[in-house]
């Protein structure tokens, strides 16, 4: 159907009222112009709605182009950060390990931890096959409580043990012996390496006198006062200790059964021996510790010099997430460190408790 405009719809009615002249309708053209002004508003608001959605779709797809470009800046790895890993003597994997790396972490942490008891095993184990040994009867097993019973009468299990004349550690030996034996001055900070020295020269004496308590009494005295009096020489301490080391051998024996058996020793030695291990392990590892944060703080100078001197905020953004994240790893060190301070204050809470214990069991026998 044609739609007429509405001045033609006001001309023909006129028209139809009279064939002679034409009449104008005032009120239809009035009416007629109001609604051409509507029309002209409504396109100028929608010709207004049309230019905002275009400027609004022009400012997304800049925004977009620009979230691109940020993308496209942030991928990948800064040529700043690629080498920080592996810095020269300051390599990351070494630097912090995900396993404890710390030489001494293995008598400080772990279900198999290495004991004081442990070490004396393994030195049994070692050594407890010689020939010399054979040759006087003497099997694994018995070495193994004649080499316990000297560590107890020697240093009590006490690492630092140290006499006035200057033997030291778990087999006292002194730093002329160490060095005939070509531990010195090494066997200051091994315990293992005290042990495994005081059985070689244990051992050297058993080979030259064929006899465990002539060969105790040359540890002791040394190995001329032996042969000068053709036996144990007649000196009070010398008596007594191979008497004292006797009389342990006799309490190990009655409980060894194996040469690596552990969980022998008495409650106090077991107090004496932890606090001892864990206290020197703790030292070693503090000192040993102390080393990896200077690395760790050399790499840390590293990334915050390349940082200012980052050529672009992308550089900066990568130095700046690496030098986070070496933080956090230097946190890890120092976790390690307050968990290895709390092993040792542990340790001698230990031993406080078990002379606590042996105190008052020895007053209530007195009140007895």
């Amino acid at each position: 159907m044609v739609r007429l405009p509405a001045m033609a719809l006001a001309l023909t009615a006129s028209g139809a009222v009279a064939q002679g002249v034409p009449e104008i309708d005032v009120s239809a053209l009035a009416q007629m112009q109001s609604i051409n002004a509507g029309e002209q508003a409504q396109m100028a608001e929608q010709a207004q709605i049309s230019a905002t959605l275009t400027q609004n779709l022009g400012s997304r797809t800049d925004q977009i182009a620009a979230l691109q470009d940020t993308i496209n800046m942030l991928r990948g790895s800064s040529a700043m950060t690629t080498d920080l890993e592996g810095l020269d003597g300051m390599v990351a994997s070494a630097v912090y390990s995900i396993e404890d790396n710390n030489p001494y972490a293995g008598r400080l942490f772990g279900d198999a931890r290495e004991t004081i008891e442990s070490m004396i095993a393994q030195t049994a184990v070692k050594f407890g096959n010689d020939p010399a040994l054979a040759a006087i009867g003497i099997n694994a097993v018995e070495f193994r409580c004649w080499f316990q019973a000297l560590v107890k009468q020697e240093s009590r299990f006490q690492i630092g043990a140290r006499s006035p004349k200057a033997a030291f550690g778990l087999t006292q030996i002194i730093p002329g012996t160490a060095q005939d034996l070509g531990i010195y001055p090494a066997y200051y900070t091994d315990p293992q390496l005290q042990l495994d020295g005081g059985a070689r020269y244990l051992m050297q004496q058993i080979r030259r006198f064929k006899s465990m308590p002539l060969a105790l009494a040359a540890y002791n005295a040394g190995p001329g006062a032996v042969m000068k009096y053709d036996g144990i020489p007649p000196y009070r301490e010398t008596q007594d200790y191979v008497k004292k080391i006797s009389g342990f051998y006799n309490t190990y024996a009655a409980q060894i059964s194996g040469a690596d058996q552990t969980g022998t020793l008495a409650l106090e030695d077991i107090s004496i021996s932890e606090m001892s291990n864990i206290s020197d392990a703790a030292m070693s590892y503090a000192g040993y510790s102390q080393e990896i944060l200077i690395q760790s703080l050399s790499r840390l100078q590293e990334i915050l010099r390349r940082i200012s001197l980052s050529a672009s905020a992308k550089e900066a953004m990568d130095l700046n997430s690496y030098a986070k994240a070496e933080v956090t790893r230097m946190a890890g060190v120092l976790t390690r460190l307050m968990a290895v301070k709390r092993k040792a204050e542990w340790a001698q809470y230990g031993m406080l408790f078990a002379a606590y214990a042996r105190d008052r069991e020895f007053f209530e026998g007195v009140t007895r």
